[in-house]
């Protein structure tokens, strides 16, 4: 492995430091993904897709009110193609989270999130490659077993503005049964068998670009899919947890565009104003697999 990939798999955040009711905090996580034996539509293409991301978690908390949340995000998307493709065969993403999540009471709070990043195959890396994201949600808890909280998310993709509202739950139906999601981006709907070991499903929607640089004239790719799964979480040591999942991708589209070629805006799967050309073959759905290591502590 290169020193690039090392590098660029050293961290992701997405967290929800909400209230003090939540019992644990992940420090860090590394996760691998593989999609193998992809076909492509009118062409014998075929190639073979892995992802790699990671996340490390710094709060800061200045009081008892107010937590800065920083830290680092990564992955590495990998295609290997078959016969060998004219496109790269890496993508990075490499960010950073800098946020601030303040408690108005013990059951309100506000979270504020940038999260800058360079998205691109890092053959050249020059300010095309940066984009600028913002999360932002007011969390209401109701009660100790049900907390909601809306907002939105806004990221610069190279294709042009993308949101999508966010509205999310942590629910905790019974000893058994819990359902915790950020809709319309994911949701999971968890059985806890024993202590340490659940199973369940759920979804994760992931809309991303990435530039291409040097030769491929700062063309972008865009990776879109939605992505239903079975799961299992079980602890494995001290503060040690494994996540498998196994799911199949649908709408899957990696297509690639002229760096000018954009549409006006996108909001969720909706695209407006969408007049672009395809220069690459379209691949077709497909199963993954996927193992995430977590380190987690209680708070």
């Amino acid at each position: 492995m290169s020193k690039k990939t090392i590098l660029i798999l050293l961290c992701a955040l997405f967290v929800s430091f909400i209230t003090s009711a939540q019992q644990k905090f992940t420090v860090g996580s590394f996760g691998y993904m593989v999609s193998p034996g992809n076909t492509y539509a009118d062409t014998n293409l075929k190639s073979n897709i892995g992802y790699f991301t990671g996340v490390l978690t710094v709060p800061l908390k200045l009081n008892e009110k107010t937590a800065l949340l920083t830290g680092l995000r990564g992955n590495l998307w990998n295609v290997k193609y078959d016969p060998k493709g004219f496109w790269p065969e890496n993508y990075y993403s490499l960010g950073l989270t800098l946020g601030v999540n303040h408690k108005f009471s013990d059951d309100n709070s506000l979270l504020l999130v940038l999260l800058p990043k360079l998205n691109s195959d890092f053959k050249v890396l020059n300010s095309n490659a940066f984009q600028l994201g913002f999360i932002g949600t007011w969390s209401h808890r109701v009660d100790e077993d049900f907390l909601w909280k809306a907002g939105l998310y806004y990221g610069a993709e190279f294709f042009g503005p993308f949101f999508s509202p966010i509205f999310g739950l942590d629910w905790k139906l019974s000893n058994k049964w819990k359902i915790k999601g950020d809709l319309p981006i994911y949701v999971n709907i968890d059985y806890n068998i024993k202590k340490d070991f659940s199973v369940g499903l759920g979804y994760i929607a992931l809309v991303s670009t990435f530039r291409l640089s040097g030769e491929f004239q700062d063309a972008y790719t865009s990776r879109f899919a939605i992505e239903p799964y079975l799961f299992a979480n079980a602890k494995v040591a001290k503060n040690v947890y494994l996540n498998g999942k196994l799911g199949y991708t649908m709408g899957r589209t990696y297509p690639i565009y002229a760096k000018d070629d954009k549409i006006d805006w996108q909001l969720m799967a909706w695209e407006f104003g969408d007049e672009r050309e395809q220069l690459n073959p379209e691949i077709d759905e497909g199963l993954f697999i996927e193992f995430t290591l977590s380190y987690k502590v209680d708070i």
